[in-house]
């Protein structure tokens, strides 16, 4: 069995031969002292480990990458190894990451400043890879142009591939496509797949020539994006934005975030923001609100529970709150732990209901403090949730209390529209909050994996996903500077 997995490993590319690699390497011992922390972290600090894989499945995939080990396996191969692991686990807060040189700017956080990457911005639609901006040297390649191939290889292949690597919450694929372009994963991995490339041809759609181009370190790529851009890469505006157009009775409220450091980091207050909003919904008599939620990544402080309250007179409850055991031995190892999750592993059963891996109910009121107001402004109205790859973490809790408001009130228009969103409304459940992170010794690679899982898990999913239209832009609307989800909104509005 242990062969047959191999075998089927090599045959389908999921370990990719990277040929010569610059150091460091790592021995043979070296990689099974590491492979067993990270087997033995995993199991002690992911609450939700065995959720969408079995323990069985996930041991023969351990044992059949284990066979692949080598004397002198390089960082980045082994690396890759462990990325494929954590994939199969499907969550979408869990995370892995090599050692790497200096820091450039958040969204292209993966990328080590001494390496040589690819120079666009991309973004993915339908497999289709698009560049937004080209910040080579050469400047050959227009805005939204489609690629067809990057050194002989498939933009579609390339992606497909490269998906294989990126942890996602259960089926959900839109999220990885999100993370590849948003956060220059795609960069990252490419680096990894071909690490001794200096430059690439690059194909185009529609277009018979091929373009030979250089790799750039990220602050030189930065810097060529800043030079055609008013606005630099990992740019954050305002995150709130409201308007109204009483003619058509429609509200728009864009909520990019319910990361409160953000929010205020724009001048901006989170609560005082929407009341402002819903008030003024009110008064207007305004039916119809879009909710554009696209590339809302979560946050805490209750904010998706508050943004609910306005929008619906339902009270989901809280989720009970799992822990993942109350054995750490491999805490020698870990890293930047919270205070709070300091505690707990030092003395797991203190905050545990008895018998069971529950946080106590003490200790969760103490967690998420906030219950449901009674508001004489609350938003009655159809309501149009515009959703993306980028709605994750605690937007999929908002996304799922509307998906059940919508059953509680099937006279209420409630439509969901664009992209699946980023997290599983369908799992009910969702590994997040805290981290347990551990280093490994030998290579420095750090895999930091969610402590708490809220809610208690489904695996029945609906015939029928959301979003209820799904409506992609294109790279002609993208090349118009046309919003194509918000105008199909706006149709379904005025077609009501």
């Amino acid at each position: 069995m242990t062969k047959m997995l191999v075998a089927l490993f090599l045959t389908f590319g999921l370990c990719f031969q990277l040929g010569a690699m610059p150091e460091p390497t790592l021995s043979l011992n070296q990689q099974t002292e590491d492979f067993a922390i990270f087997k033995k972290g995993l199991e002690e600090g992911h609450s939700g480990m065995y959720y969408f894989i079995t323990k069985e499945r996930f041991a023969q995939q351990c044992d059949s990458i284990q066979q692949t080990f080598r004397e002198g396996l390089s960082e980045g191969d082994f690396y890759l190894k462990l990325r494929y692991l954590i994939t199969l686990l499907s969550h979408g807060h869990t995370r892995i990451k090599l050692p790497y040189q200096g820091f450039v700017n958040y969204k292209m956080m993966a990328l080590d400043s001494n390496k040589l990457f690819l120079p666009f911005k991309f973004r993915i639609i339908k497999n289709q890879l698009i560049v937004l901006e080209d910040c080579s040297k050469e400047q050959l390649i227009p805005r939204f142009s489609m690629v067809k191939s990057i050194n002989d290889v498939s933009a579609d292949q390339l992606i497909k591939r490269m998906r294989t690597y990126i942890p996602a919450d259960g089926v959900n694929q839109s999220f990885k496509d999100y993370t590849l372009c948003n956060y220059f994963y795609l960069h990252h991995l490419f680096n990894l797949f071909y690490p001794d490339k200096k430059g690439v041809k690059i194909e185009i759609e529609k277009n018979k020539t091929h373009f030979y181009l250089e790799l750039l370190r990220p602050k030189v790529i930065e810097k060529n994006y800043l030079a055609k851009n008013p606005k630099g890469i990992s740019f954050y505006g305002p995150q709130l934005e409201y308007k109204t157009n009483q003619v058509q009775s429609v509200g728009t409220l864009r909520v990019g975030s319910f990361y409160k450091g953000l929010i205020e980091g724009k001048g901006q207050r989170y609560e005082p923001f929407l009341d402002s909003c819903f008030t003024d919904l009110q008064k207007k008599g305004i039916q119809n609100l879009i909710l554009d939620v696209r590339s809302n990544e979560g946050g805490g402080d209750s904010y998706d529970r508050i943004l609910f309250n306005y929008l619906g007179n339902l009270n989901p409850g809280k989720p009970v709150t799992y822990l993942p055991g109350t054995q750490f031995s491999t805490l020698p190892y870990a890293i930047n732990l919270s205070d709070d999750v300091r505690m707990f592993v030092q003395n797991p059963r203190e905050f545990l209901n008895e018998n069971t891996l529950q946080l106590k109910q003490q200790y969760q009121d103490m967690m998420d403090p906030y219950s449901p107001q009674v508001l004489s402004n609350r938003f009655n109205g159809n309501i149009y949730v515009l959703t993306d790859g980028g709605s994750f973490s605690a937007t999929t809790y908002l996304i799922g209390f509307l998906y059940k408001l919508r059953q509680t009130d099937p006279q209420r228009k409630i439509l969901f529209i664009g992209e699946e969103n980023g997290g599983d409304i369908s799992s009910n459940t969702s590994c997040a909050g805290q981290s347990y992170t551990v280093k490994l010794p030998n290579s420095l690679i750090e895999v930091d994996m969610p402590i708490l899982c809220f809610g208690e898990l489904k695996k029945e999913y609906p015939k029928q996903r959301l979003p209820d239209f799904e409506v992609f832009p294109t790279s002609e609307s993208l090349k118009q500077g046309k919003d194509a989800v918000m105008e199909f909104a706006l149709k379904q509005i005025i077609n009501y």
